[in-house]
Protein backbone atom coordinates (compact mmCIF):
# COMPACT_ATOMS: atom_id res chain seq x y z
CA UNK A 1 0.00 0.00 0.00
CA UNK A 2 1.23 3.50 -0.76
CA UNK A 3 2.57 5.13 2.40
CA UNK A 4 0.70 8.40 1.92
CA UNK A 5 -2.45 6.99 0.35
CA UNK A 6 -5.54 8.65 1.78
CA UNK A 7 -7.70 6.35 3.87
CA UNK A 8 -11.33 5.77 2.96
CA UNK A 9 -13.71 7.90 5.02
CA UNK A 10 -16.30 6.01 7.09
CA UNK A 11 -18.89 8.78 6.65
CA UNK A 12 -19.21 7.55 3.06
CA UNK A 13 -22.09 5.10 3.53
CA UNK A 14 -20.46 2.47 1.32
CA UNK A 15 -17.40 2.49 3.59
CA UNK A 16 -19.57 2.72 6.71
CA UNK A 17 -21.60 -0.36 5.73
CA UNK A 18 -18.43 -2.28 4.84
CA UNK A 19 -16.70 -1.45 8.12
CA UNK A 20 -19.46 -2.07 10.65
CA UNK A 21 -20.33 -5.69 9.94
CA UNK A 22 -20.51 -9.08 11.63
CA UNK A 23 -16.99 -9.72 10.34
CA UNK A 24 -15.80 -6.72 12.37
CA UNK A 25 -18.02 -7.52 15.36
CA UNK A 26 -15.62 -6.15 17.97
CA UNK A 27 -15.21 -2.82 16.15
CA UNK A 28 -18.96 -2.56 15.63
CA UNK A 29 -19.74 -3.40 19.25
CA UNK A 30 -17.23 -0.83 20.53
CA UNK A 31 -18.61 1.83 18.21
CA UNK A 32 -22.26 1.26 19.21
CA UNK A 33 -21.28 1.05 22.88
CA UNK A 34 -19.62 4.48 22.68
CA UNK A 35 -22.59 6.00 20.84
CA UNK A 36 -25.17 4.46 23.20
CA UNK A 37 -23.05 5.05 26.31
CA UNK A 38 -23.85 1.60 27.61
CA UNK A 39 -22.00 -1.68 28.01
CA UNK A 40 -22.86 -4.24 25.36
CA UNK A 41 -22.59 -7.86 26.44
CA UNK A 42 -24.40 -9.33 23.43
CA UNK A 43 -24.86 -8.06 19.91
CA UNK A 44 -26.57 -9.40 16.80
CA UNK A 45 -25.74 -7.41 13.68
CA UNK A 46 -28.36 -7.45 10.94
CA UNK A 47 -26.86 -8.49 7.61
CA UNK A 48 -30.10 -7.70 5.73
CA UNK A 49 -29.89 -4.03 4.77
CA UNK A 50 -33.36 -3.70 3.27
CA UNK A 51 -36.26 -2.82 5.56
CA UNK A 52 -39.10 -5.32 5.49
CA UNK A 53 -41.78 -4.56 2.89
CA UNK A 54 -45.25 -6.12 3.05
CA UNK A 55 -45.95 -5.21 -0.60
CA UNK A 56 -43.61 -4.54 -3.55
CA UNK A 57 -45.09 -1.04 -3.76
CA UNK A 58 -44.10 -0.18 -0.17
CA UNK A 59 -41.28 2.34 0.17
CA UNK A 60 -37.86 0.73 0.46
CA UNK A 61 -35.40 1.80 3.14
CA UNK A 62 -31.73 0.82 3.11
CA UNK A 63 -30.16 0.54 6.56
CA UNK A 64 -26.54 1.56 7.21
CA UNK A 65 -26.09 -0.30 10.51
CA UNK A 66 -28.80 -2.11 12.47
CA UNK A 67 -28.20 -4.39 15.43
CA UNK A 68 -29.97 -5.91 18.40
CA UNK A 69 -28.09 -5.36 21.64
CA UNK A 70 -28.32 -7.13 24.97
CA UNK A 71 -31.49 -8.94 23.83
CA UNK A 72 -33.56 -5.89 24.72
CA UNK A 73 -33.32 -3.16 22.09
CA UNK A 74 -32.74 -2.51 18.40
CA UNK A 75 -30.38 0.22 17.27
CA UNK A 76 -30.19 1.69 13.77
CA UNK A 77 -27.34 4.09 12.96
CA UNK A 78 -27.61 6.10 9.73
CA UNK A 79 -25.12 8.49 8.13
CA UNK A 80 -26.63 11.43 6.23
CA UNK A 81 -24.35 13.72 4.22
CA UNK A 82 -27.01 15.72 2.36
CA UNK A 83 -29.72 17.90 3.85
CA UNK A 84 -32.79 16.69 1.96
CA UNK A 85 -35.10 18.46 4.44
CA UNK A 86 -36.70 15.17 5.47
CA UNK A 87 -34.42 13.89 8.25
CA UNK A 88 -37.11 13.64 10.93
CA UNK A 89 -39.60 11.94 8.63
CA UNK A 90 -36.91 9.50 7.48
CA UNK A 91 -36.04 8.63 11.09
CA UNK A 92 -39.70 8.06 11.95
CA UNK A 93 -40.09 5.83 8.88
CA UNK A 94 -37.14 3.68 9.95
CA UNK A 95 -38.43 3.57 13.51
CA UNK A 96 -41.92 2.45 12.47
CA UNK A 97 -40.58 -0.39 10.32
CA UNK A 98 -38.10 -1.62 12.91
CA UNK A 99 -40.52 -1.31 15.82
CA UNK A 100 -43.14 -3.37 13.99
CA UNK A 101 -40.50 -6.02 13.21
CA UNK A 102 -39.82 -6.61 16.93
CA UNK A 103 -43.27 -8.18 17.45
CA UNK A 104 -43.96 -11.64 16.04
CA UNK A 105 -47.45 -12.83 15.14
CA UNK A 106 -49.35 -13.82 18.28
CA UNK A 107 -47.20 -11.77 20.64
CA UNK A 108 -48.57 -8.99 22.82
CA UNK A 109 -47.78 -5.37 21.94
CA UNK A 110 -46.02 -5.05 25.29
CA UNK A 111 -43.39 -7.50 24.02
CA UNK A 112 -42.11 -5.00 21.45
CA UNK A 113 -38.47 -4.04 21.97
CA UNK A 114 -37.15 -0.53 22.37
CA UNK A 115 -35.92 0.96 19.07
CA UNK A 116 -33.21 3.63 18.94
CA UNK A 117 -32.60 5.50 15.68
CA UNK A 118 -29.33 7.44 15.49
CA UNK A 119 -28.62 9.85 12.63
CA UNK A 120 -25.05 11.07 12.15
CA UNK A 121 -25.29 14.12 9.90
CA UNK A 122 -22.65 16.13 8.03
CA UNK A 123 -24.58 19.39 7.75
CA UNK A 124 -26.08 22.01 10.04
CA UNK A 125 -29.66 21.25 11.00
CA UNK A 126 -32.04 24.20 11.30
CA UNK A 127 -33.93 22.42 14.08
CA UNK A 128 -30.89 22.33 16.38
CA UNK A 129 -28.97 25.42 15.27
CA UNK A 130 -29.39 27.06 18.70
CA UNK A 131 -27.98 24.01 20.50
CA UNK A 132 -24.21 23.83 21.01
CA UNK A 133 -24.00 20.17 22.01
CA UNK A 134 -23.12 17.70 19.27
CA UNK A 135 -26.01 15.38 20.14
CA UNK A 136 -29.71 15.81 20.81
CA UNK A 137 -31.95 12.98 22.07
CA UNK A 138 -35.70 12.95 21.43
CA UNK A 139 -38.57 11.10 23.12
CA UNK A 140 -42.35 11.56 23.36
CA UNK A 141 -43.20 13.75 26.36
CA UNK A 142 -46.40 15.28 27.71
CA UNK A 143 -46.91 18.82 26.42
CA UNK A 144 -47.47 20.57 29.77
CA UNK A 145 -45.59 18.16 32.00
CA UNK A 146 -42.19 17.97 30.35
CA UNK A 147 -40.86 15.44 32.86
CA UNK A 148 -43.59 12.92 31.94
CA UNK A 149 -42.51 10.58 29.13
CA UNK A 150 -45.09 8.47 27.31
CA UNK A 151 -42.70 5.59 26.57
CA UNK A 152 -39.01 4.80 26.46
CA UNK A 153 -39.46 2.49 23.46
CA UNK A 154 -38.99 5.32 20.97
CA UNK A 155 -35.69 7.20 21.04
CA UNK A 156 -34.20 9.36 18.30
CA UNK A 157 -30.63 10.70 18.38
CA UNK A 158 -29.16 13.32 16.06
CA UNK A 159 -25.37 13.75 16.08
CA UNK A 160 -23.83 16.60 14.08
CA UNK A 161 -20.27 16.02 12.87
CA UNK A 162 -19.31 19.71 12.83
CA UNK A 163 -20.37 20.12 16.46
CA UNK A 164 -18.58 16.88 17.36
CA UNK A 165 -15.30 18.50 16.37
CA UNK A 166 -16.04 21.41 18.71
CA UNK A 167 -16.97 18.93 21.44
CA UNK A 168 -13.69 17.08 20.97
CA UNK A 169 -11.70 20.33 21.24
CA UNK A 170 -13.37 21.01 24.59
CA UNK A 171 -13.05 17.47 25.93
CA UNK A 172 -10.55 15.22 24.16
CA UNK A 173 -11.45 12.32 26.47
CA UNK A 174 -15.02 12.21 25.14
CA UNK A 175 -15.23 8.76 23.49
CA UNK A 176 -18.30 9.59 21.46
CA UNK A 177 -16.59 12.69 20.04
CA UNK A 178 -13.48 10.61 19.33
CA UNK A 179 -15.50 8.15 17.26
CA UNK A 180 -17.14 11.01 15.38
CA UNK A 181 -13.71 12.40 14.52
CA UNK A 182 -12.82 8.97 13.11
CA UNK A 183 -16.12 8.68 11.21
CA UNK A 184 -15.60 12.12 9.67
CA UNK A 185 -12.01 11.62 8.51
CA UNK A 186 -9.46 9.06 9.80
CA UNK A 187 -6.70 10.92 7.91
CA UNK A 188 -6.73 13.88 10.30
CA UNK A 189 -3.86 14.45 12.73
CA UNK A 190 -6.32 14.46 15.63
CA UNK A 191 -7.34 10.87 14.85
CA UNK A 192 -3.70 9.80 14.95
CA UNK A 193 -3.52 11.33 18.43
CA UNK A 194 -6.76 9.63 19.47
CA UNK A 195 -5.36 6.24 18.40
CA UNK A 196 -2.59 6.54 21.00
CA UNK A 197 -5.16 6.60 23.82
CA UNK A 198 -8.13 4.75 22.32
CA UNK A 199 -7.19 1.21 21.26
CA UNK A 200 -10.73 0.57 20.00
CA UNK A 201 -10.40 3.35 17.42
CA UNK A 202 -6.88 2.17 16.61
CA UNK A 203 -8.39 -1.20 15.68
CA UNK A 204 -10.94 0.56 13.45
CA UNK A 205 -8.22 2.60 11.70
CA UNK A 206 -6.18 -0.56 11.06
CA UNK A 207 -9.26 -2.11 9.43
CA UNK A 208 -9.84 1.01 7.31
CA UNK A 209 -6.23 0.77 6.12
CA UNK A 210 -6.90 -2.78 4.98
CA UNK A 211 -10.13 -1.73 3.27
CA UNK A 212 -8.35 1.08 1.44
CA UNK A 213 -6.21 -1.53 -0.31
CA UNK A 214 -9.34 -3.05 -1.85
CA UNK A 215 -9.43 -1.44 -5.30
CA UNK A 216 -13.03 -2.45 -5.96
CA UNK A 217 -14.26 -0.96 -2.69
CA UNK A 218 -12.19 2.17 -3.29
CA UNK A 219 -13.76 2.57 -6.74
CA UNK A 220 -17.22 1.98 -5.33
CA UNK A 221 -16.65 4.57 -2.58
CA UNK A 222 -15.43 7.04 -5.23
CA UNK A 223 -18.57 6.56 -7.31
CA UNK A 224 -20.75 7.00 -4.24
CA UNK A 225 -18.87 10.17 -3.28
CA UNK A 226 -19.32 11.51 -6.79
CA UNK A 227 -23.07 10.85 -6.57
CA UNK A 228 -23.17 12.72 -3.26
CA UNK A 229 -21.26 15.68 -4.69
CA UNK A 230 -23.52 15.79 -7.75
CA UNK A 231 -26.60 15.79 -5.56
CA UNK A 232 -25.16 18.51 -3.32
CA UNK A 233 -24.49 20.63 -6.40
CA UNK A 234 -28.10 20.21 -7.50
CA UNK A 235 -29.34 21.28 -4.07
CA UNK A 236 -26.96 24.24 -3.97
CA UNK A 237 -28.17 25.44 -7.37
CA UNK A 238 -31.88 25.58 -6.46
CA UNK A 239 -34.18 26.49 -3.73
CA UNK A 240 -34.51 29.18 -1.23
CA UNK A 241 -37.62 29.15 0.90
CA UNK A 242 -40.65 30.43 -0.94
CA UNK A 243 -39.56 29.32 -4.40
CA UNK A 244 -42.17 27.69 -6.56
CA UNK A 245 -43.13 24.05 -6.16
CA UNK A 246 -42.29 23.52 -9.82
CA UNK A 247 -38.62 24.20 -9.08
CA UNK A 248 -38.75 21.66 -6.25
CA UNK A 249 -40.01 19.06 -8.70
CA UNK A 250 -37.29 20.07 -11.14
CA UNK A 251 -34.61 19.66 -8.50
CA UNK A 252 -35.85 16.18 -7.63
CA UNK A 253 -35.84 15.22 -11.30
CA UNK A 254 -32.30 16.56 -11.65
CA UNK A 255 -31.19 14.56 -8.63
CA UNK A 256 -32.75 11.42 -10.07
CA UNK A 257 -30.95 11.92 -13.39
CA UNK A 258 -27.63 12.34 -11.54
CA UNK A 259 -28.24 9.12 -9.61
CA UNK A 260 -29.10 7.30 -12.84
CA UNK A 261 -25.84 8.46 -14.39
CA UNK A 262 -23.93 7.09 -11.41
CA UNK A 263 -25.85 3.80 -11.62
CA UNK A 264 -24.96 3.57 -15.31
CA UNK A 265 -21.27 3.91 -14.52
CA UNK A 266 -21.60 1.24 -11.83
CA UNK A 267 -23.13 -1.10 -14.42
CA UNK A 268 -20.17 -0.41 -16.68
CA UNK A 269 -17.95 -1.50 -13.77
CA UNK A 270 -19.91 -4.79 -13.74
CA UNK A 271 -21.09 -4.32 -10.15
CA UNK A 272 -23.90 -6.63 -9.00
CA UNK A 273 -27.41 -5.34 -9.69
CA UNK A 274 -28.43 -5.78 -6.04
CA UNK A 275 -25.47 -3.68 -4.90
CA UNK A 276 -26.30 -0.87 -7.34
CA UNK A 277 -29.89 -0.96 -6.09
CA UNK A 278 -28.77 -0.52 -2.49
CA UNK A 279 -26.37 2.31 -3.26
CA UNK A 280 -28.62 4.36 -5.54
CA UNK A 281 -32.05 3.36 -4.17
CA UNK A 282 -33.22 2.92 -7.75
CA UNK A 283 -35.45 -0.06 -8.55
CA UNK A 284 -34.13 -3.07 -10.45
CA UNK A 285 -36.31 -2.14 -13.41
CA UNK A 286 -34.88 1.39 -13.51
CA UNK A 287 -31.33 0.05 -13.39
CA UNK A 288 -31.91 -2.60 -16.03
CA UNK A 289 -33.27 0.04 -18.44
CA UNK A 290 -30.13 2.17 -18.24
Amino acid sequence: MEENKELLKPKNDIVFQSLFTQKNENITKNFISAIMEEKITKIKINTQKELYREKPTDKLGILDLEAEINDKEKVDIEVQLIDRKNLVERMLFYFSKLYASTIDKGEDYIDAKKVVIIAIIDYDLDLTKQIKEMETVWNIIERKNKNLMLTDKLELHIIELRKAREEYKKNKANKKAQWMMFINNPNEVEVQEIMKENKEIEEAVVEIREMTQDEKLERLAFLRQKAIMDEKAIYAAGLDKGELRGKEVGRKEGRKEGIKETAKKMKEENLPLELIEKITELTKDEIEKL
